[in-house]
């Protein structure tokens, strides 16, 4: 399928792909990220709040008290993106989906490579399974939620321990560090060289190689959680995402897998502009439903 018109639309707006960033200018690209997020329109809630899991900080999205609650792991390739830059998707998706959120503010590379990152996210998700009553959220069953290099932490966690979740959902996942990106993939929404900046960012050298890293190197998926993997036709992290999700499935792990066909990388905290991010919203909901109901 060619690029569906608002992707289309969305990368005649960036313009032609970024050359990789240099570490000086990420403090520059994080600042104008933020600035343009303020831009965006805000849902009400029952009760938002900003609050620290064990030295982590997080902010926390209810719907309405007693909801179940996620965790949400943002993306931005382990550097950019933090909690105002997802704070609109976020009121957005606890909204649509009834779930309450813990949006987590990990540490960043490249001043915080592996596994700082990942400890944040463990950190937060320990912390919301034994304080969950004290916030009016239910956590006895627990998915994550991650976007890019957020779902690469969740699948992380899943390595570093498989019980830290009961479900995990994996939008358009990095999984292989040493997988060959595809450069007919390429454009200006992910693009190869700067994918391969990120990766170095967040885990330079023989990390990459650690299965926590690089997920599809786990020798034990069986015990990992089910899983939901949405990829996009259009992405450089396609082909690894797609495989990643097979090597679950061959493991035993019950896992569903859509490629959003017409679509580019971060389509799904864009409901605004993507008509697949609105119904792929509406899929995440009914699944932590089901899957939540299935658990009790």
């Amino acid at each position: 399928m060619t690029l569906h018109p608002q992707s289309r639309a969305l990368l005649d707006a960036m313009g032609d792909d970024p050359a990789p960033m240099t570490p000086e200018q990420v403090a520059v690209v994080r600042a104008a990220a933020r600035t343009a997020a303020l831009e965006g329109t805000r849902i009400g809630l029952d009760h938002v709040a900003d609050v620290t899991a064990d030295g982590v900080p997080c902010r926390l999205y209810r719907p309405r008290q007693g909801a179940p609650v996620a965790l949400y792991v943002h993306g931005g390739g382990w550097v950019l993106h933090d909690l105002e830059t997802h704070d609109a998707f976020c009121r957005y998706l606890a909204h649509v989906t009834g779930w309450a959120l813990l949006a987590v503010d990990y540490r960043r590379a490249p001043e915080h490579p592996y596994p700082a990152p990942l400890d944040d996210v463990q950190t937060a998700a320990a912390w919301l399974r034994a304080h969950d009553r004290e916030h009016r959220v239910d956590a006895s069953f627990l998915p994550g939620i991650g976007d890019s290099a957020g779902a690469n932490l969740v699948a992380g966690l899943c390595v570093r321990d498989a019980a830290a979740l009961d479900f995990q959902v994996l939008l358009y996942p990095p999984v292989d560090r040493r997988a060959v990106l595809p450069a007919e993939l390429h454009n200006a929404a992910l693009g190869v060289d700067g994918m391969e900046w990120f990766w170095d960012a967040y885990a330079p050298g023989e990390l990459g190689d650690h299965p926590e890293v690089s997920p599809v190197r786990a020798t034990d998926l069986a015990s990992h959680p089910p899983a939901y993997v949405v990829t996009n036709e259009h992405d450089v992290l396609r082909d690894q995402a797609e495989a990643y999700a097979a090597q679950l499935g061959e493991a035993g792990v019950e896992v569903l897998a859509h490629r959003v066909l017409g679509t580019v990388h971060s389509f799904w905290r864009q409901p605004e502009l993507f008509d697949a991010s609105r119904s792929t919203v509406t899929v995440v909901g009914a699944l932590l439903d089901a899957h939540r109901s299935r658990g009790r």
